[in-house]
């Protein structure tokens, strides 16, 4: 089961803190306020318009209790239910004879910060603070413009408020300190996971270039360790194309490491700069859709063009096509004449480097016309297929997308 976020358990926090505030406040309504209304039904002049204020403050509870159980937000809704709350709160206080305004006859004035706390319980506490004051100020006017200023009403007016308003504003300041809690745990988790991305990024680089460096042990250590050394010729074409070939490879992964839309083509291309350096003319035709290939295939695709590419002459065709679930990368080129003397299915799988530094030269061919097919080398999925006439030299890379 996955965790919940701190800003998913706030937000569930104050969901279900408003369904307690709604409970109250609709335990106020029906077990308290109702009562008393009837109970002093005779008091009230005139009695309809302490019956209106009940219906309108009903009716605001009503709808209310619609948006709180569907999880709406209050948008716009929000002030004019506030004001409507008020104005029929102060309509009730005006029912209520001056004699009776610190009897239980005046019970609107006490109901409608439960209104207040249920509006403004996702707004800073100042808020409901503002919206409290406000109240309680009108509630005042309308008791100093019903005549009583004595003493005795105010005393039991601040009793009542420091009550009451008192519980409204603790749940008021719990909301409140719980979306602070809840922000600066997010703010602590998002900075965490930062972390964890930095860290998975950094393993990933790692091991990328260690991955690389084996790679690049197996061939390109070898042969400048043999060109150190003086086991190796640079004037020798075959070590020469060797390097040629090495290079081509340093210069896939520095490709491999680019944000590009197209992997592959972007690889081929910078095999295609190294021969284009050499003055060789290579034509490009790309076709089709091509699926996306990981990397290990992109490499076992490249590697025939690599050992073709080193030894062309003049002029290489390549052509890269997308068949559904599947890509063919082909190339075409006259190539040095001494390639009638290796296996052409060592050349063609680029793998003359460590043949030479091992000492081991393939074994002559009989006949100037030969033709193959290879195996999947380090990558799955991936078949090399060759031929070879005379000088020409036709190798073709073919990877299948696995089921």
């Amino acid at each position: 089961m996955a965790e919940l976020g701190p800003a998913l358990i706030a937000d569930r926090f104050l969901r279900n803190l408003r369904l307690a505030v709604l409970g109250v406040l609709a335990a106020v309504l029906l077990c308290w306020t109702l009562p008393t209304m009837l109970m002093f039904t005779a008091v009230y002049r005139p009695a309809w318009l302490e019956v209106a204020s009940f219906a309108v403050l009903a009716a605001v509870a009503g709808l209310v209790a619609i948006i709180v159980l569907r999880g709406r937000p209050w948008g716009w809704l929000r002030w004019p239910l506030t004001l409507t709350a008020v104005c029929a709160s102060a309509a009730g206080t005006a029912a209520v004879p001056a004699a009776d305004l610190i009897s239980s006859a005046h019970w609107s004035w006490e109901v409608t910060g439960w209104y207040a706390v249920l509006l403004f319980l996702d707004r800073p506490v100042g808020w409901l603070a503002g919206v409290l004051t406000g109240h309680l100020g009108v509630t005042a006017l309308g008791i100093v413009v019903a005549g009583r200023t004595d003493a005795q009403v105010f005393v039991a007016m601040a009793t009542v408020t420091l009550v009451v308003g008192g519980w409204q504003l603790a749940i008021g300041l719990a909301a409140a300190a719980l979306r602070r809690s809840a922000s600066s745990a997010t703010r602590i988790a998002a900075q965490e996971e930062q972390i964890r991305t930095a860290e998975a990024v950094a393993d990933q680089v790692h091991s990328d270039r260690r991955s690389r460096y084996l790679d690049l042990g197996t061939t390109t250590t070898p042969l400048l360790a043999g060109l150190a050394a003086g086991e190796l010729n640079p004037a020798d074409p075959a070590v020469r194309r060797a390097c040629a070939i090495e290079a081509g490879r340093l210069r896939r992964l520095f490709a491999e490491s680019d944000e590009t839309a197209d992997p592959l083509r972007h690889e081929v291309q910078a095999c295609i700069d190294l021969a284009e350096r050499r003055g060789i003319e290579v034509q490009l035709a790309v076709l089709g859709e091509r699926p996306t290939v990981p990397q290990p295939a992109r490499r076992a695709l490249t590697e025939p063009l690599l050992a073709v590419l080193a030894r062309a002459l003049r002029t290489a065709r390549i052509t890269l096509v997308g068949l559904p679930g599947q890509l063919i990368l082909s190339v075409v080129a006259e190539v040095a004449a001494d390639l009638g003397d290796h296996d052409p299915a060592e050349l063609v799988a680029g793998r003359i480097a460590a043949e030479l530094v091992a000492g081991r030269i393939a074994a002559e061919l009989g006949a100037d016309h030969a033709a193959g097919r290879m195996p999947p080398g380090d990558a799955d999925h991936v078949t090399v297929s060759w031929l070879a006439r005379g000088t020409a030299v036709w190798a073709e890379a073919t990877w299948t997308e696995p089921p």
